[in-house]
């Protein structure tokens, strides 16, 4: 596979670099490590994200402005379009039926729940990220490892390790961040720029979202949420709220912990992380969404009280 792969960078010339929406530390690293390999190919690479990148991740050196495309998919035809940390095609946004006809697909990925949707599938559920992966092709090609794909890298694989505490976090990831911090990633300023450098807003919503916390199942299950009406106008709340559920998995004895973000009227997009046996993915793979055993999301319609319904009667289920 690693083959066929070396292949295709090798003989084509014209190439697009996709993610999934909601974009991650380990999306983001993921997509811009890859668009400076095959630039270094000497490649035409455009890279296509749906949504603005979070302001966390905008340090990382990233692709020029002509070649980097938000919202709507280039309307060109490609040798190749590599679909990074996506574990179904239609998680890249509104747009991808279009994809399909618009190249050959490379599908790399390290979720349990991928479809397998490309025309080659790279995917390994084993491994701590996406970055993880790319890694081992990038030695594979025996391309040169840059400070701009090492600060990606880096980035990417601390994020999606919760900073190495997620069971996920394995000496492989550990080994290529001592490689990464070797070739120059200094790890105080990249750790500053992730968690050092939010907005004064976040924490005005936090406090807002800290009084929306219940608990269920004899406290085992802790639940928190956000509407538009609770956040002054101008908040982003995807932005600004990104990383709650994480603050609330914090609290001891808690087996599940589940954030709850309105989108629109009678949308919501629902973040849940497992600290005990509890799969998550299995959980969020009922509403269309999906992700690992410990941390997965998804999109449920209705009302807010029905959401914690539907939610609650799936978990207990």
């Amino acid at each position: 596979m690693l083959t066929q792969i070396k292949e295709k960078i090798e003989k084509g010339n014209k190439f697009l670099i996709t993610t999934h929406i909601s974009l991650d530390g380990d999306a983001v690293g993921s997509v811009f490590c890859f668009y400076w390999l095959l630039r270094n190919y000497k490649k035409e690479v455009s890279v296509f994200l749906k949504d603005n990148v979070p302001y966390k991740y905008t340090f990382l050196p990233q692709p020029d402005t002509n070649r980097l495309f938000f919202k709507e998919l280039p309307k060109d035809t490609f040798d190749t379009i590599f679909v990074l940390d996506c574990g179904d095609l239609h998680r890249i946004g509104n747009d991808y039926e279009k994809i399909k006809s618009n190249g050959f697909i490379i599908n790399i990925d390290h979720h349990n729940t991928n479809s397998f949707f490309g025309d080659i599938n790279l995917v390994l559920p084993d491994a701590s990220s996406t970055a993880e992966i790319i890694y081992d092709l990038i030695k594979f090609l025996e391309a040169e490892i840059t400070l701009d794909m090492a600060i990606n890298i880096y980035t990417a694989i601390l994020t999606d390790t919760g900073s190495f505490r997620y069971e996920n976090t394995n000496a492989k990831a550990l080994h290529i961040c001592a490689h990464m911090i070797e070739i120059g990633v200094k790890p105080a300023y990249v750790a500053q720029k992730v968690y050092e450098s939010h907005p004064k807003e976040r924490f005005f919503l936090l406090g807002k979202v800290l009084n929306t916390l219940e608990t269920h199942k004899d406290g085992k299950i802790i639940m928190a949420h956000i509407t538009k009406d609770m956040a002054e106008k101008g908040y982003s709340l995807e932005e600004f709220t990104d990383g709650f559920v994480e603050f609330i998995k914090e609290m001891d004895g808690i087996e599940m912990a589940v954030f709850i973000r309105q989108i629109e009227n009678n949308r919501y997009k629902i973040s849940m992380r497992s600290k005990g046996n509890g799969d998550v993915s299995a959980i969020c793979s009922l509403f269309g969404g999906g992700g690992h055993k410990k941390a997965a999301g998804c999109y449920i319609d209705g009302d807010l009280d029905e959401v914690k319904k539907k939610l609650l009667g799936v978990i207990k289920d």
